[in-house]
């Protein structure tokens, strides 16, 4: 796992990527001593081979920055030093092998590796407050207006209009679909979610924190997804609580639901061909929108089932969940099956209960047993037609596929989409924008505690730990949790304080289905994306944020010009 060396460190200034950092190391013993490493983000893994350095030799290594490293020599026989620590981007480190177990100390210091953020959050930050001053400015000038208006009136009276001038009858400008009936603040964190998923998509400037978890755990890349399809459920409620009260037939709605849920599994079938379109045997299957499809026919059937035509009328102070009993019964029975195969099921190589990556983790006692039995049945039914995870071969060198949208997690993926459901239905019981607010905010508050007591607070502990390519019961939780905070007060202060208007983000949630697709599909063109010449977190940080702003500045044009795609 670590970097070729292939003399990169030689030079005094090494030409380094992002994430690499030149560690020089000096053996000042009188004897042979073996090196040893291993990064933390690969857990429970055996320690691998640095390198050999006989008496008075040394070398250099490139190291990777983004996980804390770990190195160990052993000398006497029985003398261990240890070290841990977390280096930092193109710093030049040095390590004495001594007796008395020298420190890494730093040779040559660099620019920190996060001030391309820093610098970008100030531009931002900087045009959106010129943006908000003049747009102040603007409607507070209408005594200027007026002045200017009475001034031209005035003009015309006492100059005349030119005999020659045509008079010209301008054409109003088109009405914009106002969507009356919409919560700007369910679109606003749409459009948060498919803003930050494109950015992450496109690399994220390579930040460690823009990627996706190895395994487990929990980064910003991580939140989109479950938060998207929570915000789908929400959604799906009051769509539904609309179609019932305009008598709409239910099994016209059924219908709706079926086809809906079958074009969005075409069309990410149809996506992954365009991303690996050589073979058809390595065609991928499972894919994002196909687990939204699923998760919309399952969810959406249910909803339209059971939910009644008459008005809700509020008879207890939680009648939002048990006016609801038999869709939560059926919700928790799937999550009964769910946990029950995930540790009763006896994997074949692999024993019962086994939620890790597999490969180097615990001494290989595991190594082909990559995500347990849902990583089992996915390998069983795909095949060869599954996501290959770079990184994760990379870190703990596995060998067999595992799918992030693969069929056990979709079930867990239901329950993510039914928490929007259950948010919706709070929606549309109680009239109180204070009940709404503190009922959100408690389910969020509850949820996530049990989530996060199931992985014992911790990043790879407890009994299930958090782990989005899993979809695990925790990760549902914790990611639901924080979408009912997160709604609750942008619902608070975007529709009832009306403190911020959603903008620019109320935009790409208007158009999201549209923009996924796109940002897919123009992923690798020019001007939405290019292979750039100096390989740096600037450099790939103002790549993904022009092509990220490039498909916001295109939904804002959708949304003025009043296009909407709409499956």
């Amino acid at each position: 796992m670590l970097f070729d060396n292939l003399g990169k460190c030689v030079p005094k200034k090494p030409n380094l990527t992002y994430d690499e950092a030149c560690v020089d190391i000096i053996n000042n013993l009188n004897e042979t001593i073996k090196l040893i490493y291993q990064y933390d983000e690969c857990y429970k893994c055996d320690f691998q081979n640095l390198t050999i350095l006989e008496p008075g030799k040394n070398t250099s290594v490139v190291a990777k920055t983004s996980s804390p490293i770990q190195i160990e020599y052993i000398f006497s026989s029985n003398t261990k030093c240890h070290y841990q620590q977390l280096l930092y981007e193109h710093y030049r480190y040095g390590l004495n092998i001594t007796e008395k177990c020298s420190p890494i100390y730093i040779k040559e210091p660099a620019d920190n590796a996060y001030l391309p953020i820093l610098m970008a959050f100030v531009i931002l930050f900087s045009f959106g407050t010129i943006w908000y001053m003049i747009k102040c400015i603007y409607k507070n000038s209408g005594r200027l207006r007026q002045l200017l208006t009475w001034s031209t009136e005035m003009e015309e009276d006492l100059i005349g209009s030119s005999a020659g001038t045509p008079l010209v009858f301008e054409r109003p400008p088109t009405a914009i679909a106002k969507h009356s009936n919409r919560l700007k603040s369910v679109d606003t964190f749409r459009g948060l979610c498919i803003a930050v998923m494109i950015f992450v998509n496109y690399g994220g400037g390579q930040y460690w924190f823009f990627k996706h978890s190895v395994w487990n755990g929990l980064t910003i890349a991580d939140l989109v997804f479950p938060w998207f399809l929570w915000l789908m459920g929400l959604s799906l409620t009051v769509s539904i609580q609309n179609k019932m009260r305009a008598l709409v037939p239910k099994r016209l709605m059924v219908f709706q639901v079926i086809r809906r849920s079958l074009i969005l599994i075409l069309l990410g079938i149809i996506i992954n061909s365009n991303k690996n379109l050589s073979t058809i045997a390595e065609l991928r299957i499972p894919g994002v929108l196909q687990r939204i499809g699923l998760v919309y026919l399952v969810v959406g059937i249910l909803e339209v089932i059971f939910t009644k035509r008459t008005d809700i009328e509020m008879v207890s102070w939680a009648y939002d969940v048990t006016s609801a009993w038999p869709q939560w019964l059926i919700m928790s029975s799937l999550i009964v099956i769910h946990t029950s195969v995930t540790f009763v099921a006896d994997v074949p190589g692999c024993g019962k209960g086994y939620l890790g990556p597999g490969g180097l983790e615990e001494g290989r006692i595991f190594y082909n047993c990559t995500g347990g039995v849902a990583g089992y049945i996915d390998r069983a039914i795909f095949g060869r037609h599954m996501y290959r995870d770079y990184a994760l071969e990379k870190v703990y060198e596995i060998t067999v596929k595992i799918d992030p949208e693969g069929i056990l997690g979709t079930v867990t993926a239901i329950l993510t989409a039914y928490f929007g459901v259950q948010a919706g239905r709070t929606l549309n019981t109680y009239q109180c924008v204070k009940a709404k607010v503190v009922r959100w905010t408690i389910w969020g508050i509850f949820i996530g505690l049990i989530g996060t007591s199931l992985c014992s607070f911790s990043r790879n502990d407890g009994p299930i730990p958090i782990n989005k390519k899993l979809w695990s019961l925790s990760y549902t939780l914790v990611t639901s949790g924080m979408a009912f905070i997160i709604q609750a007060y942008l619902y608070l202060f975007v529709d009832i304080l009306k403190k911020w208007g959603g903008r620019p983000l109320f935009y790409p949630g208007m158009n999201a289905i549209f923009l996924y697709v796109g940002h897919v599909l123009f992923a690798d063109t020019f001007p939405f994306g290019w292979k750039p010449t100096v390989q740096t977190h600037g450099t790939y940080l103002f790549m993904n944020l022009w092509g990220t702003f490039l498909w916001v500045s295109i939904s804002i044009w959708l949304y003025k010009h009043n296009i909407f795609f709409k499956i």
